[in-house]
């Protein structure tokens, strides 16, 4: 008995296949897109902890965690943050200290966590696949020494 011409059309194949294919492509390149904007983040991270060590070791006015507004450039938080290159503000947790004292030869810590949301669904897309084990979001942490001059 011959098989029926409906039985062998292969016409939804391609369908079922990339259907299938879909899921892994889109956490591959939503993965490369998220990993470059974190290591941005982390990138502007560190050299804005870097600016405002190097802005509070020449003997400028630390200020107030408040002056993190993006605008203020003439305190070492205010620094800290208009460095930071388009990062969420609001995410960012900058901390300044003098570990012995405001003498010239000591050492100035700064210091700043943020976290860093992903911008793709990369993240509901592995926690679907992983039963929610993978974070919605990464902190990012990075610190600085100098001495004061």
């Amino acid at each position: 008995m011959p098989i029926p011409r409906i039985l062998r059309c292969s016409r939804g194949q391609s369908l079922v296949e990339f259907s299938l294919i879909l899921p892994i492509l889109m956490i591959l390149v939503f993965g490369i897109l998220d990993f470059g904007l974190g290591l941005r983040s982390y990138i502007s991270l560190s050299n804005a902890v870097r600016e405002g060590a190097r802005y509070a070791s020449v003997g400028n006015p630390v200020g107030i965690e408040s002056d993190c507004n993006g605008m203020t450039n003439d305190t070492v938080y205010g620094r800290i943050c208009v460095a930071t290159g388009g990062l969420d503000l609001t995410e960012l947790d900058p901390d300044v200290s003098f570990p012995q004292g405001v003498a010239p030869g000591n050492s100035v810590v700064v210091s700043a966590d943020y976290t860093y949301q992903f911008v793709t669904p990369i993240g509901d897309l592995i926690g679907f696949f992983s039963g929610g084990a993978f974070p919605s979001s990464i902190d990012l942490s990075s610190s600085a020494n100098m001495r004061l001059e």
